[in-house]
């Protein structure tokens, strides 16, 4: 899958991803628990990014990588950066 499809399809929301190295300790697709890849998704509007527990707003769809920001408890703003190339749509959210 190219780099600008994978970008029409988390910005279409609604879908779920994995990125290349990010592992969470979890249980996997075989039941058992270990390290697995983490799972992302797109809200339904693509305007935030989410895991089970955390999330960040988007800012920006970039060329290359999606633009990310939230703020901590102490109210200090954290940015980040996904690159598409890194990123594995798994399917849509159910």
């Amino acid at each position: 899958m190219s780099i600008k499809e994978i970008k029409e399809q988390l910005q279409g929301g609604d879908v779920k991803f994995i990125i290349k190295g990010l592992t969470t300790y979890c249980k996997g697709e075989d039941g058992e628990y270990g390290m697995n890849p983490k799972e992302f998704r797109v809200s339904k509007c693509a305007r935030s990014i989410n895991t089970d527990y955390d999330g960040m707003n988007v800012t920006k769809w970039g060329p290359t990588c999606v633009t990310l920001y939230t703020f901590t408890i102490l109210g200090k703003k954290v940015i980040g950066k996904i690159n598409y190339s890194d990123v594995t749509i798994v399917g849509a959210i159910d």
